[in-house]
């Protein structure tokens, strides 16, 4: 039992002695060994794929749109332009209650999106509507 005992530093001298051999292997280093054949990666080689990708190359994240809600004029009129076509762009396929500034309701499912000169227009069941005539939508799932 005794000589057991006495084992039990040598038995983890070794085992630390290999696990930090193999840790030192994979760390990263700066110098080459004399009996290296491999350059060692600089810390910049993917600098120029870095710098390249910026916020402007990636992707627009797209927008969200549930599969019911509504927004108000003054809400899509705070958004870019991009932003708010794109969302126009989500509600194609949905039923939309589109309420313009009489109070007057045109209802229906959008079969597109359509520029009259500056405005964006949803074409909601044949008819175009504008966004700058409205001042509320609603969407919900089409039933069709």
């Amino acid at each position: 039992m005794i000589p057991a005992i006495l084992g039990i530093p040598v038995v983890e001298g070794v085992v630390g002695g290999v696990v930090g051999s193999v840790a030192n292997i994979f760390a990263p280093s700066n110098s080459c060994s004399a009996t290296a054949t491999v350059s060692p990666v600089t810390r910049n080689a993917f600098a120029p794929y870095l710098t390249s990708a910026t916020a402007a190359n990636a992707p627009a994240a797209p927008v969200a749109t549930p599969p019911t809600g509504s927004m108000r004029a003054d809400e899509w009129g705070q958004m870019a332009p991009a932003d708010v076509q794109t969302w126009a762009k989500s509600l194609v396929g949905k039923h939309v209650a589109a309420t313009d500034a009489t109070g007057r309701t045109i209802s229906g499912d959008v079969n597109g999106i359509q520029m009259l000169g500056n405005t964006l227009a949803l074409n909601v069941g044949g008819h175009l509507v504008s966004l700058a005539q409205l001042k509320q939508i609603t969407w919900s799932p089409s039933v069709a």
